[in-house]
């Protein structure tokens, strides 16, 4: 009831705003780029939603998972301050494949969580996000959707004169101070292109303690009968060792031509942050033994051991495209890239183990357009991936992943109706230093069916089928992982997984329209059948030398559900009120003794409502969300409870001479309520960050 009551007092705020700030959003339509043929988000049948310009400042944080967290069916899978994934759907890592202006950011974020996305998010230009199977396109780590962060470090046109951009920020609640440049010109034919960042911030501060403690059952029983629990070491008011550094710079050089251009970048990206205290809570404990009570008692006072993540990568980008001057083909595009990613696990300041990760991608695409048939595209896409984790924790063998993938796709309108269809064919490969190698071969269709309603608002049926290769960790991981306080054992026996996906959508859009006419409506309705799910079991066993749960990667079938629905109306000639609602539904299609039926550490059921305007140089949003209680954890874990989060954001702009500059301002959460992300295996050590306030300056000139 607490809950619901915040929940009401919240709306009742965000209505009683004044009117007089009045809203007229004048939403850019710009082509996405996970479409090959060059369509607006409004128009591809796959749900997609589109972050950029001042929204995207707005929202943009240290972490992919926590900027995109408001997105419609979008979470986050946060591990502390300096690392947060986005879950999809309920799907993550492995199923979502994070892109880098279309190739994939071949970093280390997807063999653990504790790992950091290789993108800085507050560089972004734009962020497009494709909920649902996308691996006709992009391969089989696209089977749950895609997110793919467009940079602009290539520049595709000659700019009429040089520009740029500075922001300054700082965040009330970790410290945190940042600072973002960019700046773009050209001569003659040549195009260029620089950006850097600077982040730092210290510990995440927090309404409570950090770890939670849950009631254990079976301490009651005879066997530890009178048995006296140690206290876990705690933090009150903040997460201890959140606190992290990063850095980033790029730089782009393009030759433009009147029929296309080619352009190379290179970006270097350095990131130092801590893993959250008592995650790490079984570490070493036999390093102590036979310690006097007094150096027992100085280890005691002095805490967890502290492990931070010291990233670097170096990333190299070709692009190129050639638009042809013919009645049936448009235009070839190729991208190469190429990533050096390394980092070392920091024990005490003492390097650990050590991950790396060099990968190279190659993607050749060709479109075409017959002038009133059919349109489509043709596209090869190659990759090579070298990966290896050495040290104590190297839970992980040294592996080679190659991928070889051919797809088509081809679409067709007419009368009302418009035709999508789509196939691809691919083939991975999984070397491993030591055991037999692994080979899939992996198949791919779709078909979506729209009908207009009118020009401007249509309805859509889709169905695809996709595979997925099982991928290093999943068939040969063997090890305890600290970081995550599990031990994690592979399954070198996995098959591939078999996803159908069915998609209902509805979508209405028509910004030119006046009152209720340019109302913004978008519904969809999904069920997912996954046949042989990888996921890492909790067996409900405990590793003897490491003291940690045994997580075992198995096979087992399961069906994902859910619905996402967002509703945008105009009030007051610009004001505008939107409501929305996601959910996701994860459940085994079989039963297992001993086992719950639930696919583990889903996001909860969301609902909220957001008022906004814009009041000459003034535009704001007040946005509640109501998250309910994920009570279907899955074997072996807790639930999470439920939360009202409250934010406010705010811009104002000034002109001065030819400097644009910016005034913004975010409070979050605040009505400083205890958020733990069931999508978290840290949940129950790094809660998300109490009330904060970020403001800053931004100019462009």
């Amino acid at each position: 009831m607490k809950n619901y009551s915040k929940l009401a007092l919240a709306i009742a705020g965000a209505l009683t705003v004044p009117y007089g700030f009045a809203q007229s959003e004048v939403l850019e339509e710009v082509n996405v780029t996970v479409s090959p043929l060059d369509k607006p988000a409004d128009a591809v049948a796959a749900p997609v939603s589109v972050l950029s310009g001042d929204k995207l400042r707005d929202r943009a944080s240290a972490t992919l998972g926590d900027t995109l967290n408001s997105e419609l069916g979008v979470h986050n899978a946060s591990f502390g301050g300096g690392v947060g994934l986005p879950v999809i759907r309920g799907q993550s890592a492995n199923r979502v494949k994070i892109l880098s202006d279309n190739l994939d950011v071949a970093d280390a974020s997807n063999t653990s969580s504790d790992h950091a996305v290789g993108i800085e998010p507050l560089l972004a230009e734009r962020i497009e996000i494709l909920r649902g199977p996308a691996a006709l396109r992009y391969g089989s780590g696209a089977i749950g959707g895609v997110v793919n962060v467009i940079d602009g470090r290539i520049p595709t046109r000659l700019p009429e004169k040089t520009s740029g951009a500075l922001e300054l920020r700082h965040n009330s609640g970790n410290d945190q101070d940042a600072g973002v440049f960019r700046l773009d010109g050209g001569a003659g034919q040549l195009a260029w292109y620089l950006d850097g960042v600077y982040r730092e911030n210290g510990d995440t501060r927090i309404p409570g303690l950090a770890i939670v403690e849950h009631d254990e059952e079976h301490h009651d029983d005879g066997d530890h009968a009178g048995e006296e629990h140690e206290e876990e070491f705690n933090t009150d008011g903040f997460v201890g060792n959140t606190n992290g550094r990063a850095q980033s710079a790029s730089g782009g050089l393009s030759w433009i031509t009147d029929s296309g251009f080619v352009g190379l970048s290179i970006n270097r990206l350095e990131n130092n942050y801590g893993i959250p205290q008592g995650a790490h809570e079984h570490e070493h404990e036999e390093e102590h033994a036979g310690e006097t009570p007094e150096e027992h008692e100085a280890h005691e006072e002095e805490g967890p051991e502290s492990v931070r993540i010291d990233l670097a990568q170096t990333r190299y980008d070709l692009k190129s495209e050639h638009r042809f001057d013919s009645d049936y083909w448009d235009k070839l595009s190729v991208r190469v890239g190429y990533n050096d990613y390394e980092h070392v696990e920091l024990e005490n300041g003492e390097p650990g183990t050590r991950f790396t990760n060099k990968a190279w991608e190659s993607r050749i695409e060709v479109t075409h357009d017959d002038g009133g048939e059919w349109r489509g595209a043709y596209g090869l896409q190659l990759t090579d991936k070298d990966f290896a984790a050495v040290g104590e924790e190297a839970f992980i063998q040294p592996s080679n992943t190659t991928s070889a993938g051919a797809f088509a796709m081809k679409e067709r309108s007419w009368d009302n109706w418009h035709l999508d269809l789509g196939g691809r064919l691919e083939r991975v490969e999984v070397n491993p230093d030591l055991g037999s190698d692994r080979n899939f071969n992996l198949l791919g269709a779709s078909a979506a069916l729209q009908y207009f309603l009118a020009e401007h608002q249509h309805i859509s049926l889709g169905l695809t089928s996709a595979e997925r290769a099982p991928v290093a960790e999943e068939l040969f991981a063997d090890g305890a992982h600290l970081a995550e306080a599990r031990y994690i054992v592979g399954n070198s026996e996995l098959d591939a997984e078999n996803s159908v996906n069915l998609e209902l959508g509805y979508h209405h859009h028509n910004e030119e329209a006046a009152g209720w006419h340019a109302a913004r409506v978008e519904v969809n309705l999904f069920y997912n059948r996954v046949s042989d799910y990888i996921y890492a079991l909790n067996t409900g066993l405990e590793d003897e030398e490491s003291e940690l749960p045994v997580y075992a990667y198995t096979n087992r079938d399961a069906t994902f559900y859910g619905a996402e629905a967002s509703v945008r109306l105009p009030l007051r000639e610009s004001l505008y009120l939107t409501l929305f609602g996601d959910s996701v539904r994860a459940q085994f299609a079989d039963s297992v003794a001993g086992q719950s039926d639930d696919v583990p550490r889903m996001p909860p059921l969301r609902t909220g409502i957001a008022l906004g305007g814009d009041y000459q140089q003034l535009s704001w949003e007040w946005r509640t969300t109501y998250a309910f209680k994920q009570d279907h954890p899955g074997a072996f874990e807790e639930p999470t409870d439920g939360y009202t989060r409250m934010d406010l954001t705010a811009n104002y702009n000034l002109q001065l001479g030819d400097t644009n500059a910016v005034l913004f301002a975010s409070a979050r959460n605040l009505l400083d309520e205890e958020i733990r992300n069931s999508t978290s295996l840290l949940r129950d050590f790094a809660p998300e960050q109490g009330r904060s306030i970020e403001a800053g300056m931004r100019f462009r000139f």
